[in-house]
């Protein structure tokens, strides 16, 4: 019985507990201070983990940056505080990061607010990076600016030597300067671009880069071209785009290891992989052939298995395939229009996902090509909005012709959902732990 009453957690060294506190909520890691005399003294000394949640006010930041002792891991600030609680929030950052409790800050997270031009009236300048970010430079590893400018003519203090994660949103920064700021992380490993200006065209050079996350703004001052110059480690090129934004070039020069590449849309202006370029959703040439890429997401508003095809001619190795479409679709009539091809095309699809799909005769011939043809075919799911009674799914069975699949190991399942699909979101360029970033569809 005295055994099991030991305190066996408080008896661990302080700096062990002071990591174990750093880890939690804010709030958490300081109530630990009520659990005894031992427990006191060493949330202040811990590193700070101050990531605010619920309406938490400058002043309660303030105070805690007053009264903790100990270094800093991570600082994120959400956009309400900056945006509504402080009457000048470039200033008051500027002077919560210069306190000593941020000292060797590893994570920094901050956002002004998003910029959004409203009746066609151009925006007025935004808050420059506060300077005091720059005194972080050899500790930090994770950063995300929101709402922010960049200055120009100062490339050298763009140095982040340990930075491995970065996020730009709603930032404006020149070529130059983001030229500048890639360079001067030589050990990133993803990156997350999203509705920023100042910068048109973007050459990636970075032996580092595992992961790109692009979603472009709009305007003549949005990033238009992306270029793949030499990303030896580039893994995943996730391009997310929406109604109001516009698509951008996309050119592959050298990304060898490339294995994950989408949403694609069907308004997709260009991308080149060498020799072969797709238009859109429609291949202009093909001639080049990409083996690295396994995963594949496509935006087909009209379901069209020639696009598909294509795609497949250029990546021969594609094992997974996701496509999210919302229209009736195209006839994909292929009995005879592909009877060639079928003996000749290696089909190596193992999943595919349908978003969108309806049932109707253009998506049960697309569909169909895949169940008679595709030999090594794992998994087919079919999504549809609203619900799917047991009677509609045993029809589709029969019209897909499973019984018959060129698969005898293949599993299709049919599922709902409430609303129009969705695909995952655009945090998931950072997300490393997993090899597909597009599994996490709604269940």
């Amino acid at each position: 019985e005295e055994e099991e009453r030991l305190d066996r957690i408080s008896g661990l060294p302080d700096a062990v507990l002071g990591e174990i506190i750093s880890l939690l909520p804010t709030k958490d890691g300081a109530r630990t201070q009520v659990l005894s005399s031992r427990w006191r003294p060493l949330w202040r000394s811990a590193p700070l983990n101050l990531d605010p949640c619920g309406r938490l006010v400058g002043r309660a930041i303030s105070g805690i940056l007053s009264a903790h002792l100990g270094p800093g891991r991570r600082f994120s600030i959400p956009r309400y505080i900056l945006g509504q609680d402080v009457d000048r929030p470039a200033a008051t950052l500027d002077d919560w990061l210069r306190s000593p409790a941020l000292d060797n800050l590893q994570e920094l997270d901050f956002h002004y607010g998003d910029r959004f031009p409203c009746g066609g009236s151009p925006l007025p300048p935004p808050p420059l990076l506060p300077a005091s970010v720059y005194r972080f430079s050899s500790t930090l590893r994770v950063a995300s600016f929101g709402g922010c400018g960049f200055p120009d003519g100062n490339a050298t203090a763009l140095h982040f030597p340990v930075l491995k994660q970065l996020s730009l949103l709603h930032v404006t920064i020149s070529e130059s300067s983001l030229h500048a700021l890639l360079a001067g992380c030589p050990v990133l490993q993803s990156l997350l671009l999203s509705f920023n200006s100042g910068c048109r065209r973007l050459r990636i050079v970075s032996r580092s880069l595992r992961s790109i996350g692009v979603h472009p703004a709009w305007g003549d001052c949005r990033l238009q071209q992306l270029i793949l110059e030499d990303a030896p480690s580039l893994e995943r090129l996730l391009y997310f785009s929406s109604g109001v934004s516009r698509a951008m070039d996309i050119s592959v020069i050298s990304a060898p290891k490339l294995d994950t590449l989408g949403p694609l849309s069907d308004k997709f202006p260009r991308l080149d992989f060498g020799a072969t370029v797709f238009q859109g959703s429609r291949s202009i040439s093909l001639i080049t052939v990409v083996p690295s890429v396994k995963i594949l997401a496509l935006l087909n508003g009209h379901l069209s298995l020639d696009v598909v095809i294509n795609f497949m001619k250029c990546f021969p190795c594609l094992e997974k395939l996701y496509i999210k479409t919302v229209f009736p679709g195209e006839k994909n009539v292929w009995c005879r229009k592909y009877q060639n091809l079928i003996g000749t095309l290696d089909i190596r699809l193992k999943k595919i996902v349908l978003l969108g799909y309806r049932g109707n005769k253009s998506h049960v011939n697309f569909a169909k090509f895949f169940v008679l043809n595709a030999r090594v075919l794992e998994s087919m799911v079919f999504e549809k909005e609203g619900m799917i009674s047991n009677e509609w799914t045993e029809k589709q069975h029969s019209l897909l012709q499973t019984k018959n699949r060129a698969s005898r190991g293949a599993q299709f399942d049919f599922v709902y959902h409430h609303c129009r699909p969705g695909w995952a979101g655009i945090e998931l360029a950072h997300d490393l732990s997993t090899d597909n970033p597009f599994v996490r569809f709604h269940d």
